[in-house]
């Protein structure tokens, strides 16, 4: 049954269904709605906005709904420009009790229509299970705060104009890790406006951000998209560092390890190079298997357009973040009820905040994350009391 949620504070329950409003317990039965809510959490429920990749209801909105949506949406914007007059606190109240139930009524119908109007008309993705999980789990995480300590954060700004930055933006409120699993064509994450800039959160000012619990712990693949490319050619994974592994396979002669990363990547992205020739690393054969001359298809159900200079990149580039993002969501499944919980996605790592109660489960939790659909992957594993302070120990 379609329905749509009137209020996402947790003690504001209230439904509306075809023709028929709920308050309270959120009734069984439900099966499609516009967007999630934690009031959802645990729930089999379809969500309209991952069918059109995240676009707005406005964007989707088809033209025989049109006027009656802008009206009902006009009317809806009026109440809350009423409430901010009035300085009500919508914190403090339930949105619902505050509307009149008539505008409610034609504004939910509305948004019953075109959310129905959407899993009529639009294809369901075919990784939709896959966004439907991520976004579940991403969602459960922006609810966790982000330990800043705002006062180092302040006493570093009056030399620094990165901390400046960052304490005018969170130095005097909470800020929470907000991720858009739309915002790239490849999948790759990014952070939302007002988001804390987790993504691109500079090394000076990591050691400013604590964990919530007793440490952080981060597991990192060791050379996602070369380990990537190794696997979607069917190649055993080395479980050495594999630019010490290259050396020895690809390369065999002596060279620093630095050396050695320069030139597969140099190879890797640049496709006039010839640097390496190897059957190993095979790009052409490995494009023809992926890439039809106008679009790449990954393993995780992916469809990316891409011109030829750009199929290798999107490839590997979106087969690696998709198969970081499906260890986070094994990890997240695996850390429900405990007091620890995955705190960050940050490229081809996750972060977990560490209660010293789950200390024992490291060595499950680095299984889970090596133990990847596309093979072994040798896996780095940190832990710190704060993210600058993060150092890699055997387990």
């Amino acid at each position: 049954m379609i329905f749509q949620l009137m209020d996402n504070k947790l003690d504001c329950s209230g439904v509306y269904l075809p023709n028929r409003f709920v308050f309270g317990e959120i009734p069984a039965g439900l099966t499609k709605t516009w967007s999630w809510s934690r009031h959802l959490d645990g729930r089999d429920i379809d969500y309209a906005h991952l069918w059109v990749s995240g676009k707005s209801i406005n964007e989707v909105c088809p033209e025989h709904l049109r006027e009656r949506w802008v009206l009902a949406e006009k009317m809806l914007k009026s109440h809350f420009k009423s409430f901010a007059t009035a300085k009500v606190k919508l914190t403090d109240v339930c949105f619902f009790d505050l509307v009149p139930k008539k505008h409610l009524q034609h504004y939910y119908d509305c948004k019953n229509e075109i959310t129905q109007w959407v899993f009529d008309n639009i294809e369901r993705p075919t990784n939709y299970q896959f966004l439907k999980e991520t976004h579940e789990n991403l969602r459960l995480l922006s609810s966790k705060p982000v330990n800043l300590n705002s006062i180092g954060v302040y006493a570093a700004s009056n030399n620094d104009q990165k901390a400046k930055h960052l304490y005018d933006q969170f130095g005097e409120i909470v800020p929470y890790i907000d991720y858009n699993i739309f915002g790239t064509i490849t999948g790759r994450l990014t952070t939302r406006k007002n988001s804390f800039p987790i993504l691109n959160l500079k090394g000076e000012l990591k050691s400013y951000v604590k964990p919530n619990n007793h440490a952080f712990l981060e597991l990192d693949f060791n050379a996602a998209e070369i380990r990537t490319l190794l696997a979607l050619q069917d190649i055993e994974q080395p479980q050495e560092d594999i630019h010490e592994w290259n050396i020895k396979h690809i390369f065999k002669q002596k060279m620093d390890r630095s050396e050695a990363k320069t030139k597969i990547f140099a190879w890797l992205y640049n496709q006039e190079s010839q640097a390496i020739k190897s059957k190993i690393y095979d790009r052409v054969s490995l494009l023809q298997k992926h890439y039809d001359g106008e679009a790449v298809k990954t393993p995780f159900g992916r469809t990316i357009q891409a011109p030829p200079s750009k199929a290798l990149n999107y490839l590997l580039q979106s087969t690696s973040s998709d198969n970081t993002i499906d260890r986070f969501n094994k990890i997240s499944r695996y850390l429900r009820g405990s007091k620890s919980y995955v705190a960050a996605v940050v490229h081809d790592s996750i972060i977990i905040d560490l209660h010293e109660d789950d200390t024992r489960e490291i060595p499950v939790i680095k299984q889970i994350f090596q133990d990847t659909k596309l093979g072994k992957f040798k896996v780095n594993v940190s832990l710190g009391k704060n993210l600058g302070a993060l150092r890699e120990f055997s387990w």
